[in-house]
C-alpha cells in the first residue's frame, strides 16, 4: 500500500513539475519574445548551433522552452534555404572572396575534408554572420510586435471565453 502511495505522489510531483515547465513564460509578451527569438536564432547561418542557443536563451530569459524550440524547428527549413544566400551576399558585401558553391558542393566537401572545408569557408561564414547581425534586429522587432499583438488578442479572447 505504501509503495502505491509513494508512486502516486512521485507521479503527481513529476506531472506538476512538467506542467509548470510547459506553462513557464506564457504571458503574451514572453510568448512574443520566444517567437521572435526562435525565428531570428532559427535562421542563424551557423548550422548545428540553433538548438543549443535557443535552450540557453530560454533558460536565461525564463521563456517557454517548448514553444521557443518549436518555433526554432519550424523555421529550420528557412535556415537551410537562407544559408547559401547569407554566405553569398555576406561575402559579396564584406569580403574579396567569391562564394560560388551550392549546398551539395559544401556537403560533398564536408564529407571528404571536414577541417579543410571549415577552414576554407571560415571568412565566408563570418561574412554571412555579419549579414545576419544586420538583418536580425529588424526581423526580431517585426516578429516581436506582430507576435505580441496576436498573443494579446488570443489572451483577451481566452479570458473572455473563460468568463462566459
Amino acid at each position: 500500500m505504501r509503495t502505491k502511495l509513494s508512486n502516486a505522489n512521485l507521479f503527481q510531483k513529476m506531472s506538476d513539475r512538467m506542467l509548470a515547465f510547459l506553462q513557464q513564460g506564457i504571458s503574451p509578451e514572453k510568448m512574443a519574445l520566444a517567437l521572435a527569438i526562435g525565428i531570428v536564432i532559427g535562421i542563424l547561418p551557423l548550422l548545428g548551433a540553433t538548438t543549443l542557443l535557443c535552450t540557453l536563451i530560454a533558460f536565461w530569459l525564463r521563456l517557454n522552452m517548448a514553444f521557443l524550440q518549436l518555433v526554432n524547428y519550424i523555421v529550420y527549413p528557412m535556415q537551410l534555404l537562407l544559408y547559401i544566400p547569407f554566405l553569398r551576399i555576406g561575402a559579396g558585401l564584406f569580403s574579396k572572396e567569391k562564394f560560388n558553391y551550392s549546398l551539395e558542393d559544401i556537403t560533398n566537401m564536408l564529407t571528404n575534408d571536414p577541417m579543410g572545408t571549415i577552414g576554407k569557408f571560415f571568412v565566408v561564414n563570418l561574412c554571412g554572420l555579419l549579414l545576419w547581425l544586420i538583418i536580425a534586429p529588424v526581423l526580431f522587432g517585426a516578429s516581436y510586435f506582430i507576435g505580441r499583438a496576436i498573443f494579446r488578442s488570443m489572451a483577451k479572447q481566452f479570458s473572455t471565453e473563460q468568463k462566459d
